[in-house]
Formats: C-alpha cells, sequence, structure tokens
C-alpha cells in the first residue's frame, strides 16, 4: 500500500509541473494576442508590429504598412469590440491560438500562428477561419 502511495505521489509530482508549464505557455500566448489587439485598437502601429514575428516585420517593412494591411484586410481586427480565447490547435504542427473577434457587424474566428523566439511569443501570421454575419 505504501508503494502505491508512493507511486501515485511520484506520478502526481511528475504532471503537475508539465501542467502548470503548459498553463504558462498558454497564458504567455493570450497575453501577447491581447497586446496586439489592443495596440491595434488604439491605431498603436509601432506596438502592434513590435508584437509580429521577423519573417511578418520583413514582410511589410514596417510599421504603417503592417497597419494597414490589418485595417484593408482584417477589419474585424481592426475595429473589434471584444475577443474570447479558443483552443490552441497544434494538430498542423504549428501553434494556432484561436480566437473569437467581436465586431460590430458580426464576429469571426481568427486563427493566430504564434511562434517562439528566445523564450518570447511572436505572432507569424493569422487567417479568417469563420466568418458570422449578423
Amino acid at each position: 500500500m505504501k508503494t502505491l502511495f508512493a507511486l501515485l505521489a511520484l506520478l502526481i509530482l511528475n504532471v503537475a509541473p508539465a501542467a502548470s508549464a503548459e498553463e504558462a505557455r498558454e497564458a504567455a500566448i493570450r497575453e501577447v494576442v491581447t497586446r496586439q489587439l489592443d495596440a491595434i485598437k488604439k491605431d498603436d502601429a509601432t506596438a502592434a508590429y513590435a508584437i509580429a514575428s521577423p519573417d511578418i516585420q520583413m514582410m511589410f517593412g514596417n510599421s504603417a504598412a503592417f497597419m494597414s494591411m490589418v485595417q484593408l484586410g482584417f477589419p474585424q481586427i481592426y475595429r473589434s469590440i471584444g475577443h474570447k480565447f479558443l483552443n490552441i490547435d497544434k494538430s498542423s504542427g504549428s501553434v494556432m491560438q484561436r480566437v473569437l473577434i467581436e465586431g460590430e457587424k458580426g464576429s469571426v474566428i481568427v486563427r493566430y500562428e504564434m511562434i517562439e523566439i528566445d523564450g518570447n511569443w511572436r505572432i507569424n501570421g493569422c487567417m479568417i477561419e469563420k466568418v458570422d454575419e449578423a
């Protein structure tokens, strides 16, 4: 019986750090997405651009071009009124944070591709998964 309790205790001790590490990772990803959404809402192109991955930054070249792309290509994100985090999908081999973004004329589900660079999460692109018009 003591052996069983000892094995259970070891199992719990080994699983708990992994679970808390995963929770910390998810919280860090969500914090980055929230920071970018907040920056976009405030028209803070510099802050929104800084959260993008180096590949995305190279693609657009500067914060003004990046913000213009968001405004024209993702109007639901540009003027969102709220968001709710859904699951993180890793089935494609990438880390994709799904977010329900609510706008004045409906809502969209956006998939944010996340990459970790030197221990920091960055947004490496996003795509609209689903659109619900009001």
